[in-house]
């Protein structure tokens, strides 16, 4: 990043801030097509901190690729205050494009009207719309469909994989489907079936984040140690600190039965109780 006497930037007035950050998504905006996709990232990144503060969102799930990388773009700036991301927004736009700045100096100001989107393309959906006699339980499964599923569930459905190589307890929980999950769940489905790649559902809900979906999977007896097809257990692919931290203290071995019998819980930001 340009430091302070490289880009002569003075954010001390918090109008002044505001104004060359917009003059700065409005230029983004404009030249976007012209920028490398990891230069974008990091934007988008500094864009929603400078607008929308702290990451509040979850993690997307594991085959949403683009989707995931602006998610840890914006999810790593951590605590960093509106004011710093603008500040770096604009540098990091002055490192790119010199010249625009130059012609901010200048006072060649474009005006522009409110906040500027950024959008980095995610790629086109070419699966052709079902009708609804053609659709499957795992259509309905990623539809969030529970009535659907309840109506044409069969039990042989809960050990299939599809043609992604998952089945649905891994669709269910890569969505943060709770209701879904629970009732297959109750309807036999196994809680350490695993996917193509040898992943449980328990690999999917701490690799996105979903902490409800772990919680019950644990309490369901999922095996946290269990490994994948490269080796990686569910501890390893925990991204989220929060969730990496607890499985950290957790027994490897009983984990169910030790969970019920202390009653141990952890609140979510919503005060909501999970059971670890």
């Amino acid at each position: 990043m340009a430091n302070q006497n490289d880009s002569d930037l003075d954010f001390d007035d918090n109008d002044e801030n505001d104004e060359l950050f917009t003059l700065a998504t409005k230029q983004v905006e404009e030249t976007h097509a012209i920028l490398m996709p990891h230069d974008l990232l990091e934007l988008y990144g500094l864009y929603k901190q400078a607008t929308s503060g702290r990451c509040n969102v979850a993690k997307p799930g594991l085959f949403n690729i683009q989707g995931r990388a602006k998610w840890s773009a914006w999810h790593d700036l951590g605590q960093m205050s509106n004011t710093i991301a603008k500040k770096l927004y604009v540098e990091k736009l002055q490192k790119l494009q010199p010249e625009w700045w130059e012609s901010v100096k200048r006072g060649d100001k474009k005006s522009t009207t409110g906040w500027v989107v950024h959008s980095i393309e995610l790629p086109p959906n070419n699966e052709d719309e079902k009708n609804e006699s053609e659709k499957t339980v795992f259509d309905y499964v990623r539809e969030h469909n529970l009535k659907q599923v309840k109506q044409i569930l069969k039990p042989s459905d809960l050990e299939i994989l599809d043609e992604h190589g998952l089945a649905l307890i891994h669709w269910a929980t890569d969505s943060n489907d709770v209701e879904i999950l629970e009732y297959l769940l109750n309807m036999g489905c196994q809680v350490e079936l695993r996917d193509a790649e040898q992943q449980t559902a328990l690999h999917y809900a701490v690799s996105c984040g979903h902490l409800e979906c772990v919680n019950l999977l644990l309490k369901c007896g999922a095996n946290m140690m269990a490994q994948d097809s490269a080796g990686q257990t569910c501890l390893d692919v925990a991204d989220d600190p929060l969730i990496h931290s607890l499985l950290k203290k957790l027994p490897s071995h009983g984990l169910s039965n030790i969970c019920r019998r202390s009653g141990i819980f952890l609140a979510d930001d919503n005060d909501n109780e999970l059971l670890f």
